[in-house]
């Protein structure tokens, strides 16, 4: 077993939480604590009723998520909130939460996922000026749109399709989970393709008129690679072992 902090600790300082600003309402770090102590972590992307049973359910003692429990200034504790609560606390379960840090995080960061996976060479980064969240630009090397759009289908089957762009894919930004909003606020393109996870219905002109080839990818689908890598960051320090629950969201 391993002390709760020491866990908390090596996450905050891998993601620099405390540097970070987030979205107003979003809580970076630790949510829930437990008695002090883990011997299992489980990671999900959302910290849903769900996602906790299930971490639960697989023996872990700490979930690691994307999408935290806070979203609101004052909540109060009836119905789905007083479950979300409810669960853990009965059950000794630590949740930690890690949102814009984890998207951009250099090595283990949802948008540096994406790009491996990909095989996209960072290239530059557009900085989201709301948040100074820097998205990350790969060099897409003039492959051919055919080619990368079936590369982009492969890992993700469900991703809508908006090719108003080059036949050959140069600069690519990236952005993953609800980031067409954001793409779509830019006022300097210096881009031809973007791959992200959700988009607003006013995208689509942003990219027709743009002339972008766009591949909206799944919020959740974009998503998964954070917390599954600050799981096993964190197992691999302290030899813990780790599970991923998915709960299969086709959003």
């Amino acid at each position: 077993m391993v002390p709760l902090q020491d866990v908390v600790d090596f996450c905050d300082k891998l993601l620099s939480v405390n540097e970070f600003r987030d979205y107003d309402r979003a809580h970076n770090g630790l949510q829930i604590e437990n008695s002090g102590t883990i011997w299992k972590i489980a990671a999900a992307v959302d910290g849903s009723i769900g996602s906790m049973e299930a971490a639960i359910g697989c023996g872990a003692n700490l979930l690691i998520v994307h999408h935290g429990l806070f979203w609101d200034n004052h909540i109060a504790l009836v119905g789905r909130n007083y479950r979300k609560f409810q669960v853990p606390l009965a059950h000794d379960l630590a949740v930690y939460a890690a949102h814009l840090p984890l998207d951009c995080h250099g090595e283990i960061g949802n948008n540096a996922s994406l790009l491996r996976l990909l095989s996209l060479k960072k290239c530059g980064e557009v900085i989201e000026k709301r948040h100074d969240f820097p998205m990350p630009v790969g060099d897409g090397g003039g492959i051919g749109r055919k080619s990368f759009s079936a590369k982009v289908l492969e890992h993700f089957p469900k991703a809508i399709s908006m090719e108003y762009g080059p036949d050959s894919i140069g600069r690519v930004l990236v952005c993953s989970g609800g980031g067409g909003s954001s793409i779509a606020s830019l006022q300097m393109i210096d881009f031809d393709t973007v791959i992200t996870g959700e988009a607003p219905q006013h995208f689509f002109n942003f990219a027709v008129e743009n002339g972008l080839n766009a591949y909206i990818c799944g919020h959740h689908a974009t998503e998964v690679f954070g917390v599954k890598n600050l799981a096993a960051a964190a197992a691999e320090k302290f030899s813990l072992p780790w599970q991923f629950i998915d709960d299969s969201c086709p959003l």
